[in-house]
């Protein structure tokens, strides 16, 4: 740690950021060093510290997008605010760095790559690190200090043991415990799992002694990763049989973490009561870790994990072992459908929604939007974790319902890759199943996504694909929406005209279809959305006074529906542009007015920040620069605490009304 923060001064001194990087093997504790490194030096900490997991709960690399989304929303930048792409994110965060410093570790990479886009320019002070069980070359060649924390000393080694014993140490001879402690080899992990294994059990101190004594531990030639099995297996031969049963069926989940109900689904309790008991018995011996909240959370060290899923399948029937995971898979769809449907009122396709009614056996509880994000924003990550879990058991007809319900979840958190990674094998799985429907509604989600990244080629293809299975099936929403999308493509790149054409397709879609085929409810909405996607092209065909009829049609339309609020406010977005580019800058004041309030009931800051761009843009027009200058002000001040290159442009309008 000395030699760490050694190493923080020195760049400092030269004006530089501090990269740093810390390997070692699983156990012995680096993790828990660049946690004591900031409780050790407090001096060198000015801004907020950031920690994003490089690897998943299975082994692989969360991608670079991903990590980067996580610190823009730890930075308090939602996803709605944020950028699509890797580049537009990254730029982001470079921004932000420069108005308030941060300390970033990235912990546990898989590549040098995750952490090189988090390198700031030209912000010293600043401190980024990264941690791997291995060394990592590239990463010094591109500047990195390496750090690796050595086997505890035995006096520090004798102290983390004491502390973990608590009260007990008082219990315990002293010759126990030093015996006791030669035996972890100076390995943290293997400190703490011991430790819980006697606190508040004194009794238990000889008898693992015995054990010990009686194993293979003192050994000259025996390796730290050796050493950590054995400890493991002493760990686990003291359990009784239902806790060795909890430890083997739990290991096998690729959960970030584990919640009760999740728990006692897998271990077959009848409430979640029972299994709290097993889950506060493996943290309590330390073969797992658990954090307080309101909802209890339960995870493994990664080291411990391997061993909990390697005893699993050395010891668990095949037909056991697929049941547990099974289990798993529908208990996480059946609890996401069920608030997916709270989130987003899409149409789904008929398969998903007769599932939704199945898991339920008819009696589908409702939530309201703000429990289901709550419960989303908890419990996302297992819910994809789960999808791929249930691709790789090959359990094709429950992945591809699972990708339509997460499809919102991925929206609302701008988690793009994992959108694409799941979606991908959705489709897979559904082409497995023989699922024209599946297909049809994933190649939409995924098309959606792509046009998010203007990725816009990827993109038509999806929803050509979809549009075609569309029709095939006589699906008029499928067919509706992939004609909408292909417009919102066309008009993205620019050819309004060829926009425009998709949009009446669609149109004389829903107006020829039959009430059976599509409801009143849903035609109504549909071409209320058509409406505002028309005024959109019109405007940006250089048509204001067409884009102006369709806009006050699309606010007409959206008035009868309340939980259309965001549309109602892009609604009025367009028409208030539609009058300033008609030069009716009072009116378009008064527009963007109600536009800001829908914003705010919706808390949408990134739009609301737009709507006070455009209302100084109006007052500019109108000749009231004081005005203009006051609304430019709120809009920069946003896009300066999300890092939006929208900044430039707003502070130059402010310097130029100040002459």
């Amino acid at each position: 740690m000395d030699d760490m923060a050694a190493h923080v001064h020195q760049c400092r001194t030269h004006g530089l950021p501090a990269l740093m990087y810390v390997f070692g093997l699983e156990g012995l504790g680096v993790s828990c060093l660049v946690t004591q490194f900031w409780r050790e030096h407090p001096e060198l900490i000015e801004g907020q510290i950031i920690w994003l997991g490089g690897r998943r709960s299975d082994g692989t690399m969360v991608p670079l997008g991903e990590l980067l989304t996580r610190a823009l929303r730890q930075l308090g930048i939602s996803a709605a605010d944020q950028g699509a792409t890797e580049a537009e994110k990254t730029d982001s965060l470079h921004r932000v760095w420069r108005d308030k410093r941060f300390v970033l570790v990235v912990d546990d990479i898989a590549s040098w790559a995750q952490i090189l886009s988090f390198i700031p320019v030209d912000v010293p002070g600043a401190i980024i690190i990264a941690t791997s069980p291995f060394r990592q070359r590239e990463l010094e060649q591109r500047g990195f200090a390496d750090f690796t924390p050595d086997l505890l000393p035995d006096e520090a080694a004798r102290t983390l043991f004491v502390d973990g014993l608590k009260d007990t140490a008082e219990e315990l001879e002293p010759a126990i415990i030093d015996e006791l402690t030669d035996f972890c080899g100076g390995l943290p992990l293997l400190i703490k799992v011991l430790s819980a294994q006697i606190y508040r059990r004194a009794y238990m101190a000889q008898h693992l002694l015995a054990q010990l004594q009686n194993s293979e531990l003192r050994l000259p030639e025996l390796d730290a990763e050796r050493r950590i099995q054995k400890f493991l297996d002493t760990a686990y031969s003291n359990l009784d049989e239902a806790d060795k049963d909890a430890f083997r069926l739990l290991g096998l989940l690729p959960a970030e973490h584990i919640g009760l109900d999740a728990a006692a689904a897998v271990l077959d309790a009848a409430e979640s009561g029972a299994a709290y008991i097993r889950l506060e018995k493996l943290s309590e011996l330390s073969l797992m870790t658990s954090r307080d909240s309101k909802q209890p959370r339960y995870a493994f060290h990664p080291a411990v994990h391997d061993d909990a899923r390697d005893r699993a399948m050395a010891t668990i029937s095949p037909a056991v072992r697929d049941q547990a995971v099974i289990t798993w898979v529908t208990w996480y769809l059946r609890e996401t459908l069920a608030r997916a449907r709270a989130i987003s009122d899409r149409w789904w396709v008929s398969p998903v929604a007769n599932l939704l009614t199945e898991l339920y056996d008819g009696r589908v509880p409702r939530f309201t939007r703000s429990q289901a994000l709550e419960w989303l924003e908890l419990e996302g990550l297992n819910a994809i974790a789960a999808v791929r879990a249930a691709h790789r058991a090959q359990l094709h007809h429950l992945v591809w319902p699972f990708c339509v319900a997460l499809w919102k979840y991925l929206h609302l958190h701008g988690l793009y890759d994992a959108w694409i990674d799941i979606h991908l094998l959705g489709l897979a799985s559904a082409r497995a199943v023989g699922s024209e429907l599946g297909v049809m509604q994933l190649t939409s989600q995924l098309g959606a996504v792509y046009l998010e990244l203007r990725e816009f080629d990827a993109a038509r293809q999806q929803f050509i694909e979809s549009l075609a299975i569309a029709r095939a099936q006589n699906h008029v929403l499928g067919e509706q929406s992939a004609l909408e999308w292909l417009g919102k493509i066309a008009a993205a790149e620019g050819q309004f005209a060829v926009a425009l054409a998709f949009y009446q397709q669609s149109w004389n879609v829903i107006a020829n279809a039959t009430d059976e085929q599509i409801s009143p409810t849903e035609r109504a909405r549909a071409f209320a959305i058509l409406w505002l996607q028309r005024a959109r092209a019109e405007l940006g065909s250089g048509n204001p006074d067409r884009a102006l009829a369709a806009a006050e049609q699309a606010v007409t339309a959206f008035e009868p529906h309340p939980t259309e609020t965001d549309n109602r406010a892009k609604a009025h977005l367009i028409l208030g542009r539609a009058h300033l580019a008609l030069g009716n800058a009072h009116t378009a004041i008064s527009v963007f007015e109600t536009a800001f309030t829908l914003f705010d009931e919706e808390r949408v800051e990134k739009q609301k920040a737009a709507s006070n761009h455009l209302i100084g843009d109006a007052y500019r027009t109108a000749g009231d620069p004081t005005a203009a200058i006051e609304h430019y002000r709120l809009a920069l001040d946003y896009y300066q605490r999300v890092g939006s290159t929208a900044a430039t442009t707003v502070a130059r309008s402010i310097a130029e009304l100040n002459g």
